[in-house]
């Protein structure tokens, strides 16, 4: 059988046919012209190295399953143990480059530090998007949810205070009307009615975030009461994108992380100390931006820390808290550690 009969009846290419013959799996016979010749038993071995390497078997253990030196059932065990782990691998791989796209996260070699990590957050700090972000976005359904939060109870404490001896349709609509009306103070103010039985600090940031993008940042800033009405309906209607701004990296001129120590007390009267962060965003064209306390979530923090030490030219950092941003560190932990 020549080589060309080889190719076409084990459907691999003459190369790959050569190098088996130069690993020594087969030895074919020269005819009077010099052309190889190859036979059944040639034929035979190579379709077992191909079902083999199919398998993911290497050319070594192939020849010495060939040669009756390794077992073809330890073999397969062995692979089988190599195989999952790729397989693990693969899958980390993949959740990595689906974080990445979903993040938008510009490209920086110290990424690769950070192990991912989720957490379960209660009483209203899930992330709302998936990218990296000081505060979190309002999206229409946190808008949706915001909205029913506020307008449920007011209407409820509304048809308690006018409870009418007889209802009519315009008694409904004037109940509505004035909840409504009330809703929307509360929405310009951000207020929350946890605020007034568990004095829990719930998205009291006036619906102000900054998300760092691969290019870019991207925010809103409370402007004013009914500037955050706007902005706020916008959101339920889908169009909130002249509420928010945007600078690349480029155009930032600085960034001041600016440690202070604040204290809050959780629906008990002791107050416990922290350690947190406001940032001060100033751009080239004259414009800034001041965050008070915004929360992070997951590995926001960490993300956003390698960020400005990569991307933002200019980052005012007195009291050299960035290292403890990259590197997941609580700032009570950092700041005693610092101090002693």
């Amino acid at each position: 059988m020549k080589t060309h009969e080889l190719e076409k009846e084990l459907g691999i290419s003459k190369h790959t046919i050569f190098y088996y013959e130069k690993e020594g799996i087969v030895t074919p016979q020269r005819d009077d012209n010099g052309y190889r010749s190859y036979s059944q038993d040639d034929l035979q071995k190579l379709i077992m190295v191909k079902f083999l390497r199919n398998l993911n078997i290497s050319i070594d253990d192939v020849k010495a399953i060939l040669n009756n030196e390794l077992d073809f059932k330890e073999c397969l065990e062995i692979n089988q143990i190599h195989l999952e782990k790729q397989i693990k691998s693969l899958e980390e791989v993949q959740e990595n480059i689906e974080m990445y796209v979903r993040k938008d996260l510009p490209m920086l070699p110290a990424l690769q530090q950070i192990q991912r990590e989720v957490k379960n957050y209660k009483l209203g700090y899930q992330k709302t998007t998936d990218i990296v972000s000081l505060g979190r976005r309002l999206t229409k359904k946190l808008a949706i949810k915001k909205f029913l939060y506020k307008f449920i109870p007011t209407l409820l404490i509304v048809l308690f205070i006018s409870a009418p001896s007889t209802t009519t349709v315009q008694k409904i609509i004037f109940v509505i009307f004035i909840s409504l009306l009330i809703t929307t103070g509360f929405i310009a103010a951000d207020f929350q009615f946890s605020q007034l039985w568990l004095r829990l600090p719930l998205d009291q940031t006036r619906n102000q975030s900054v998300e760092f993008l691969n290019d870019r940042i991207r925010y809103y800033q409370f402007k004013g009461y009914i500037d955050n009405v706007k902005y706020f309906y916008s959101v339920l209607l889908g169009k909130e994108d002249k509420f928010i701004k945007e600078y690349k990296y480029e155009d930032i001129q600085s960034v001041e992380l600016l440690l202070k120590h604040r204290y809050e007390n959780y629906g008990t009267p002791i107050a416990r100390d922290w350690y947190v962060l406001d940032y001060r965003f100033e751009f080239k064209d004259g414009n800034h931006f001041y965050f008070y306390w915004p929360f992070t979530i997951d590995d926001d923090a960490r993300f956003i820390g390698m960020i400005l030490d990569e991307k933002v030219e200019n980052v005012i950092d007195k009291n050299h808290v960035i290292d403890a941003l990259k590197n997941g560190i609580h700032l009570n932990d950092y700041v005693k550690t610092t101090e002693n």
